[in-house]
């Protein structure tokens, strides 16, 4: 997350000098919190060592009202942005607009409990394929395969099966690896089509003149969803991190 002293710098500054400051304030907490309250924007005022404005909390309630409100306030009493409100800061700021990944690719769901770097791929992944850059989305297809079954190897404890000085192998080892090894059964839907995934990555990373369209997808998605679904299921999240935090405790 961005550092808040380098936030603030990025504000324009006609709106520092407003009210309209506390708008920026919130959309930076609500980056880190789903609850944003008149106390929290006044920390951000508190943090910068700036004077605060003098009555935070009737600004927020009375910008979350009529017709265009800024704030949309909730049951609970915090606050969030409108989406036009959001809209037009992060145009201010030239941020990008982040919006969520669909399941058109594969289900998000899939992903629940893993790392967060494993769902931070499969996002970019299926953001990709909603957007229509489907080269893109190839690559990072390839790279969350690969990250799962690595990921598979170092929750059995045997991550050095797959090194070579030191260093984790190529693809193209990885799979003969992960479908041979004797700690696990690799599903038949793995060992048939797994290496069709590779494939399709590769193209689209190597061959200079292809250019990936969502057809090609076709040819693999349904196979793309159970592969990663499976070897997901073999990792067992939960039983992983349930005993990551009991050898923690001991």
């Amino acid at each position: 997350m961005e550092d808040l002293e380098l936030f603030y710098h990025k504000i324009p500054q006609e709106d520092k000098e407003t009210g309209s400051v506390i708008s920026y304030f919130v959309h930076y907490c609500e980056e880190k919190s789903n609850a944003v309250t008149p106390v929290l924007v006044k920390s951000c005022y508190d943090n910068l060592s700036l004077k605060p404005y003098s009555n935070i909390a009737s600004y927020m309630s009375s910008k979350s009202k009529g017709k265009s409100p800024i704030f949309l306030k909730n049951k609970n009493g915090t606050y969030r942005l409108s989406r036009k409100a959001k809209e037009e800061i992060a145009l201010k700021l030239n941020d990008v607009i982040q919006l969520p990944a669909t399941d058109n690719l594969v289900p998000m769901s899939i992903f629940d409990n893993t790392r967060q770097y494993i769902v931070s791929i499969a996002e970019q992944m299926c953001k990709c394929y909603d957007y229509g850059l489907y080269d893109a989305c190839l690559v990072m297809m390839r790279k969350l395969v690969e990250a799962v079954i690595i990921e598979c190897f170092e929750r059995y404890g045997v991550a050095d099966e797959i090194k070579k000085d030191g260093h984790y192998v190529f693809l193209s080892e990885l799979i003969p690896a992960f479908i041979e090894s004797k700690h696990w059964t690799a599903g038949r839907n793995i060992t048939n089509n797994i290496s069709k995934v590779k494939k399709w990555g590769d193209t689209s990373a190597h061959a200079r003149r292809y250019i990936a369209k969502k057809s090609d997808f076709n040819e693999f998605k349904s196979e793309l969803r159970i592969i990663l679904q499976d070897i997901i299921l073999l990792i067992d999240y939960p039983n992983w991190n349930l005993e990551k935090k009991t050898k923690k405790v001991s």
